[in-house]
């Protein structure tokens, strides 16, 4: 008896990228995990705290294990607010993400920085001003009394010690006259460097588990702590976000056999075996592959790779007796192009 698993998926999908994950296994210590040759500002792992906290989940149980926030803020009351605040000027260095309180007038700036950067009381300060401006826009009224609240945070997962000023006012020339002058901006850092990976564990939160992640110092180091996470949790929903991490954003950072041998810890803890569920998966991944290459543009290459993966994987789905309209669902195949699979298939 034949049987198609996730892990048959896994390495259809490979043949697309398959070229790109044989570059990565050369090692570097130029950037955090150590893995591969890019732009230093367009680290994929740069990507995995800003993902997780566009979660409100996430957002909330970050703002009460790190920040100390009272558990009064209910989750449908936070609101994720636009980045059309930032000036042309400052469109490069726009602010990660920023959530607004329903009906109130508080909002929360969050800034992620996996280097230091000595200009950041100056750019929470921006920030903050043209967040009060596009709020004043949208009061649209000419006589204000009062204005909004503005939380700023940074999350730093540099190696090196966050030695900035957390306050404005110590970047401004200080002499007694003036003093009362100086402007008293705060923020908030959040230094992954002080916290230890027994600590982040005990949180057991996704971010928390990212945090792990980040500090890891090689690929070696990184892949003994996704064991120790996967091993540490027990929620099946977590493990599952957990799975999308390293199959999504770690896509450059892992190759296939790494990603494969953690998505089977994953999988069994799980208990991975519903058909349904499975096909469920594999919908949601064929989206994000076809996403992919459309914004990375089809190249010929890209082409004759994508075809493969859609042949390879109708062929395994036929095998197991798989219902044709699934099929044709889950990969667009054609009919014409079906029925030549089906001809080849030994049933």
């Amino acid at each position: 008896m034949k049987f198609f698993t996730y892990k048959d998926y896994i390495q259809c999908i490979h043949t697309i990228n398959f070229h790109k994950y044989e570059k990565l296994q050369e090692e570097s210590e130029e950037y955090i995990l150590g893995i591969g040759k890019r732009d230093k500002n367009d680290k994929p792992n740069d990507k995995i705290i800003k993902n997780i906290l566009e979660n409100k989940v996430e957002f909330k149980n970050f703002l009460k294990q790190f920040l100390s926030f009272e558990n009064y803020l209910l989750e449908e009351k936070i609101q994720k607010y636009t980045n059309r605040y930032i000036n042309v000027k400052y469109k490069a260095k726009e602010a990660d993400i920023v959530y607004k309180i329903k009906d109130e007038d508080i909002f929360f700036l969050i800034e992620h920085q996996s280097t230091i950067d000595y200009n950041m009381p100056y750019r929470i300060l921006n920030y903050c001003v043209e967040i009060i401006q596009e709020w004043v826009k949208e009061k649209n009224k000419k006589k204000i009394e009062k204005y909004p609240v503005v939380v700023p945070i940074v999350i730093y997962t540099g190696k090196e010690k966050w030695k900035v000023p957390q306050n404005y006012k110590e970047q401004q020339v200080r002499i007694t006259t003036y003093e009362k002058y100086r402007i008293n901006l705060f923020y908030n850092i959040v230094d992954i460097n002080r916290y230890n990976n027994e600590e982040l564990l005990h949180h057991g939160t996704i971010l928390s588990y990212a945090m792990i992640i980040e500090k890891s110092k090689n690929k070696e180091d990184l892949l003994k702590n996704i064991r120790v996470i996967i091993e540490n949790e027990k929620d099946k929903i977590k493990l599952k976000s957990l799975e999308n991490i390293i199959l999504c954003l770690l896509e450059e950072i892992l190759i296939y056999s790494e990603k494969d041998e953690i998505i089977e810890k994953i999988d069994q803890k799980v208990g991975e075996s519903d058909m349904e569920t499975l096909v469920a998966r594999i919908l949601d991944e064929e989206k994000k592959i076809r996403k992919g290459i459309e914004k990375r543009g089809e190249k010929k290459g890209e082409k004759n790779a994508t075809k493969k993966l859609v042949i390879n994987f109708s062929k395994k789905m036929l095998e197991i007796g798989q219902d044709e309209k699934i099929i044709k669902k889950v990969t667009g195949i054609k009919d014409e192009e079906l029925e030549k699979i089906k001809r080849k298939v030994k049933w």
